[in-house]
């Protein structure tokens, strides 16, 4: 049992209560954990918070499995209990980690969960923005903290592979006459961009835009061809990013894989009264309750008779609901947050559809907006920053900031875990402005930060060797190696950073975390010395646990650590 859910039990044990929490405080100098149960309980006993919290602890104090790992117990502010952790706990702690290896970090709170992650999800025929980058890595980075976290999980990389875009492209390379298999992507998204502008001087552009889409989903065999031709192109410059980024899928399905899915789904929409008839013909899923509309309502098919991405998503968690590798008990989708409006919509709809969609949870982790120069990126426009110049800018970067004797190969693995830390580091959800220095950065709370606090304990580490401690119950820790041993047991190790972060949907968390474990180790090293001292062994358990924290905190985040910098 985790040390918290030790506390927890216990106070448990005293009053039956469970509506109360065991939390590390804001100050660690107040201790390992504090309990606010005194001020929960107060009201109904009627009782002050402090002379209850005392109580509390006194009967506390004769539970002899809880004393054999709390060494102190005080009463603080209005009322809550603060815990202090033995010492000789915390060196198990730490013991116990260093044998765990690559598994330190590991949660079990999924056991026996499936959880499906969608990410990335990139449109076809339109080259990678910086803010596909947000989806992609943040969207890797949830993957690695769910199967972390002791669940089967499994990744699907939606591809925007249909849709009026490819009614735009299909007219503009049948005006043309281009040889869509001898372009790149960019190319393809010129003919886009300018086809847009061109609709702006001739509207009547538009009516062939949507012309060329309606032959598309009737299998007009001109339509098909150019569209696959479209896919291949953009699947191999895809890949090619994705292997730069070190990140996969298990799954690749784009949105043309559930076309005949779609009339059926329709079909059973129009038979549930599910779906409604509005104008000009088309149909749309109203979002009523108690004869109020809460939501906008959502158009399931166009009045010409093409589908929308609503149709499709509901497609796509059908087969999800349907087919054994797919079907989860969580389904996290990985999108920007001006989506979130629209997710609601499919998530509402697929439940009032289908029984088994009400078992399971649908979760969408909305990314902010990334602008630049105050304005958002638009393909469109013309204005979006592209993937692939930042991760060549990344590795320039770094080239020039590494010392002499970096290899090459490790000066790109740090210019490109700076500049995904750079986008992990953040919350999801807010939206910020992106800045070249700011990505690039090698300093303060970044990659590189956490790079060099690794690289510094393999330096420690690499004539050395840690021996067994024994009657580690009796050992007493200095300030510093009290401080560094409590966030690595207490806060980093025995899953409490993954589960914390899974839970949250929230790998900035583990930024942070692994951020703050690197200040305390700093802070331990400049002022204790490793080698050659009665406390040697001790310090370097210090060392090797704070080494292997890193390491596998940084591969969590789906950054590769270097050997040198």
């Amino acid at each position: 049992m985790k040390i918290r859910e030790q506390i927890y039990k216990a106070i448990e044990g005293v009053y039956g209560q469970q509506n109360f929490s065991v939390e590390h405080p804001g100050d660690e100098r107040r201790g390992d954990y504090a309990s606010n149960i005194a001020m929960v309980m107060a009201k109904e006993l009627g009782k002050s918070p402090r002379d209850l919290a005392q109580e509390v602890v006194v009967r506390l104090t004769k539970d002899e499995r809880l004393m054999e790992i709390v060494e102190k117990m005080e009463v603080a502010g209005p009322g809550f209990i603060n815990f202090w952790i033995r010492d000789g706990v915390l060196v198990d702690g730490l013991r116990e980690m260093l044998k765990s290896g690559n598994h330190c970090l590991d949660s079990d709170f999924m056991s026996g969960k499936k959880v499906l992650v969608e990410y990335s999800s990139p449109n076809i025929a339109k080259r990678f923005s910086v803010g596909h980058l947000r989806s992609t890595i943040i969207g890797q980075a949830l993957f690695n903290l769910y199967r972390h976290s002791g669940a089967e999980v499994t990744s699907d990389n939606h591809l925007g592979d249909w849709g009026t875009q490819f009614g735009m492209i299909i007219a503009a390379v049948e005006e043309k006459k281009l040889e869509v298999s001898k372009m790149r992507v960019s190319d393809l998204e010129v003919i886009y961009i300018e086809f847009n502008k061109q609709i702006e001087e001739e509207p009547e552009l538009k009516d062939k835009a949507r012309e060329a889409f309606v032959r598309l989903e009737s299998g007009d065999e001109s339509a098909r061809k150019i569209w696959k031709a479209c896919i291949e192109v953009s699947m191999k410059e895809f890949e090619a990013i994705y292997e730069k980024l070190e990140v996969s899928f298990e799954h690749q399905y784009g949105e043309s894989s559930y076309e005949k899915m779609m009339p059926v789904i329709i079909e059973e929409a129009m038979e549930t009264g599910v779906a409604v008839e509005g104008e000009g013909g088309a149909l749309i899923v109203k979002f009523e309750r108690d004869g109020k509309e809460f939501m906008p309502p959502a158009m399931l098919r166009k009045s010409d008779g093409t589908t929308t991405y609503f149709t499709r998503d509901l497609a796509t968690i059908r087969k999800r609901l349907d087919e054994p590798d797919l079907k989860s008990d969580l389904y996290v989708y990985e999108v920007g947050s001006e989506q979130t409006p629209h997710f609601r919509q499919v998530f509402e709809a697929a439940r009032r559809l289908w029984e088994d969609a009400k078992t399971v949870e649908f979760k969408h982790v909305a990314h902010g907006l990334m602008t630049v120069g105050g304005e958002k990126m638009s393909t469109r426009k013309g204005t979006n920053i592209k993937l692939e110049d930042l991760i060549f800018r990344a590795g320039e970067e770094a080239r020039q900031r590494a010392k002499e004797e970096v290899a090459e190969d490790n000066a790109e693995k740090i210019g490109l875990g700076a500049m995904k830390y750079n986008e992990l580091r953040r919350s999801p959800e807010i939206n910020f402005e992106f800045k070249w220095e700011e990505a690039l950065s090698m300093e303060g709370n970044s990659g590189p930060y956490l790079q060099y606090v690794y690289v510094r304990t393999k330096g420690i580490l690499k004539n050395s060797r840690t021996q067994e401690l024994k009657n580690s119950r009796n050992f007493r820790l200095n300030e510093d190696e009290r401080r560094l041993a409590s966030w690595l047991v207490l806060r980093v190790g025995g899953g409490e950073m993954v589960e914390s972060a899974a839970k949250n949907f929230a790998p900035h968390l583990v930024c942070q975390t692994l951020f703050e474990l690197s200040q305390k180790f700093n802070s331990f090293y400049d002022r204790n010395r490793v080698i050659g001292v009665k406390e040697q062994d001790l310090r370097l358990l210090l060392v090797a646990v704070t080494r292997l924290a890193i390491k596998n905190g940084l591969e969590i985040l789906g950054i590769e650590t270097v050997e040198k910098m």
